[in-house]
């Protein structure tokens, strides 16, 4: 296994964020990561997920790869499928496949981030999660931790499991600098044990870069931990 796909329970879970700052992580483990997007839609371009991405862990955005790290771009800012069909072009799953084959083959650790929620459509006919059963990549939840989680966050879960794709755990996120800490202390216990899923850490709200990856290290620890049991990671 040298993948981990990071899946969202919604739209602005913190997806991107966490990516970064496990990119960042693993670089200064000395473990040979990259970044990886199928879809991303919005009209900046680079796209912003990719350069928010390499930014929160220092590294170069370099043109020439653009496309390989973000394999389809579409402007209008919607779900793919839509956002394709106005530009008159389709999610093509083999040149994701390609590609996602060949950035695994360029690094010790690929980090690919989902699009919105695990079962945004690609096209009319393909789920993200769909492909993401077939290639099989272990794969870590991105959850709100305040009010609402629950429900997505448990119907996130029985879809990856119903599709026999490997769950490595859940990550709390976050969305206001207070949350109600009785609400989000129950969420994680409420999720873990009746999604029978490991809670890997929260993310608090931390707007400076600094302060942000000093918090994740414990997170990255354990997510690398869960990472490595299931692989031959060094």
């Amino acid at each position: 296994m040298n993948a981990i796909f990071v899946a969202g329970t919604g739209t602005d879970v913190g997806k991107t964020h966490l990516c970064g700052l496990l990119l960042d992580f693993l670089l200064k483990e000395g473990i040979q990561g990259g970044y990886q997007k199928w879809a991303a839609t919005g009209s900046e371009y680079p796209p912003a997920d990719l350069a928010q991405c390499l930014g929160m862990a220092g590294v170069s955005l370099v043109p020439e790869l653009v496309s390989s790290q973000v394999v389809h771009h579409f402007a209008l800012p919607a779900s793919p499928h839509l956002a394709a069909e106005q530009e008159g072009r389709v999610v093509e799953p083999e040149s994701i496949r390609r590609n996602f084959r060949e950035m695994c083959g360029l690094h010790e650790l690929l980090v690919v981030e989902g699009v919105g929620g695990v079962m945004v459509p690609l096209r009319r006919d393909l789920l993200l999660i769909d492909l993401l059963a077939e290639l099989k990549i272990p794969t870590l939840v991105v959850a709100k931790s305040g009010l609402g989680t629950i429900n997505h966050t448990l119907l996130t879960l029985a879809a990856l499991r119903h599709r026999e794709i490997p769950v490595l755990g859940v990550v709390f996120s976050d969305g206001a600098p207070e949350e109600d800490a009785l609400l989000v202390a129950d969420n994680m216990r409420t999720i873990g044990e009746m999604g029978q899923v490991a809670v890997l850490g929260r993310l608090l709200y931390a707007p400076d870069p600094g302060r942000a990856k000093e918090g994740f290290i414990p997170i990255g620890r354990t997510i690398l931990a869960a990472i490595r049991k299931g692989s031959s990671l060094g």
